[in-house]
């Protein structure tokens, strides 16, 4: 037997080797004598989320999904009805499938190239390299918010490659080794500036599941934006004063050349969709600012943020440029769903509520381990510390799993001390998103190691520190920012 074929024969081993295990856990721990003030039912439901965490680490998102959906039927006290009602016909859910559609819709008409390269050829940073790598970055920050990490950080290095080439950067050269990561920094950070999408939502959803009480996006928006900049400047500062890379091709870079494609010349197609793009923005956060007597606040209220969502990808897909339908749905489902995410919310929704309900009894349980070690302490130092948390566990776990395995330590110590939940929330949400440390941190982590303008020794010694800086950043802004808004 070749080498090769021993280390699949080891790896397939191991695959079901994790997978029984995942089922035992899943199905198994709740055999187990509950602990007080747990109940049976509580030991169960716990079983199913060690059972899911697990398989979502060391799996899959998929198939660990499903089983735990069957798990909340067979041992979870729920009936099939039911669940079906709370997982996949959950707003949140049907929500997050819409906006997968819309993003697709934006990658398609090539919008996401567009955006960075505005930025970048703007008049005021011609012959200001430091200036133009911030606004290089904040394109890839924005480009990550409305798409995702992943392809915000190949469009990215796509640009890149464009700008070594221009101005005769070689492979190993300081800029390019910085910037490969920093657009990956960037892309990945980005992906929290919108609250209606992947993880963020995610959390923020499993939270106002347990609670019932959702945060304000235009606040947490705002908060996110300005951590973004200050973590970005932290960048820059880092670049200048620690890596020192080598800036005087820079400033001789004619940015136009770097649009081989004409896309920077917007299209009737475009610039429609660019129309939709800031119309799906404003809608979502409109309700937040105009008076609730208005009649387009009231319509807006009554169809949610998820009937947002449907109503324009409806109008998107009803509407025709030169015969063909503005939004293809089916070929935008196909490129742009990402299924795992939405079977891992599916599962989430409904487990989050069983969880926080009183006759399982965990969240007296979290809140008599939490007490001891918080009971003393004011909000903000656990705030701080459940984002440290984050922060740290999203180096090797899913992003999205990482906050809704926190979000029960939350909901019990704030429903207990009787304070506001935003602050851990945002703490929590954000850190999940500095997730570029090992391959196994997030999709885009994983390109980042993969790609061959950087090596994994230029990455240890570099995310450590940036990871740091940018969890001080968020933690100030976030305190600062929202102890006045909160």
């Amino acid at each position: 037997m070749s080498a090769n074929a021993q280390m699949t024969a080891k790896g397939d081993a191991m695959y079901y080797v994790h997978s029984f295990l995942c089922l035992l856990i899943m199905f198994g721990f709740g055999q187990l004598p509950p602990v007080e003030p747990l109940t049976a039912l509580g030991m169960r439901l716990i079983g199913i989320f060690l059972g899911l965490l697990y398989g979502w680490i060391f799996i899959d998102i998929v198939w660990p999904s499903m089983a735990g959906l069957l798990a909340l039927m067979l041992v979870g006290g729920m009936k099939p009805v039911a669940l079906l009602n709370r997982s996949f016909g959950d707003p949140i859910v049907v929500m997050m499938f819409f906006i997968f559609v819309f993003c697709a819709t934006i990658n398609h008409y090539g919008l996401s190239r567009f955006i960075s390269l505005w930025f970048i050829t703007r008049k005021f940073v011609a012959g200001r390299p430091w200036v133009f790598t911030f606004t290089f970055l904040a394109s890839m920050f924005i480009l990550g918010g409305l798409t995702s990490a992943s392809p915000a950080a190949i469009i990215g290095w796509s640009i890149l490659y464009g700008i070594c080439d221009v101005c005769g950067y070689k492979k190993g050269d300081g800029y390019p080794t910085m910037m490969v990561f920093g657009i990956v920094f960037a892309s990945q950070v980005g992906m929290s500036l919108i609250p209606f999408k992947q993880a963020a939502l995610t959390v923020f959803s499993a939270y106002e599941t347990m609670s019932g009480v959702g945060i304000d996006y235009a606040k947490y928006m705002l908060i996110a934006a300005c951590s973004c900049v200050l973590c970005s400047l932290l960048f820059i500062a880092l670049g200048k004063y620690v890596f020192k890379p080598d800036m005087e091709k820079l400033k001789k870079l004619d940015a136009s050349k770097l649009d081989t494609d004409g896309a920077l010349k917007l299209s009737k197609v475009q610039k429609l969709i660019l129309c939709f793009l800031f119309a799906l923005v404003a809608l979502l956060l409109l309700p937040n600012f105009l008076p609730a007597d208005l009649f387009i606040s009231k319509f807006l209220k009554s169809i949610g943020n998820t009937g947002i969502c449907v109503f324009l990808v409806t109008v998107m897909c009803f509407l025709k440029v030169d015969g063909k339908p503005l939004l293809k749905f089916k070929a935008m489902i196909d490129s742009g769903v990402a299924w795992g995410i939405i079977l891992l919310l599916a599962v989430v929704q409904p487990l989050s509520g069983a969880m926080a309900a009183q006759e399982s009894g965990i969240t007296n349980f979290l809140m008599m381990i939490v007490e001891p070690i918080f009971g003393g302490s004011s909000p903000v130092v656990f705030a701080l510390f459940i984002g440290f948390v984050a922060t740290a566990l999203t180096q090797v776990m899913n992003n999205g799993a990482v906050g809704v395995a926190l979000m029960p330590v939350i909901f019990s110590y704030c429903s207990s001390m009787n304070v506001a939940p935003e602050l851990p929330l945002i703490m929590v949400v954000m850190g999940v998103h500095l997730a570029f440390l090992t391959p196994a941190a997030s999709a885009s982590a994983a390109l980042l190691h993969g790609n061959e303008w950087s090596d994994s020794g230029s990455i240890w010694k570099t995310a450590p520190l940036v990871i740091l800086l940018s969890w001080i950043a968020i933690a100030v802004v976030t305190v600062v920012l929202g102890g006045v808004l909160f």
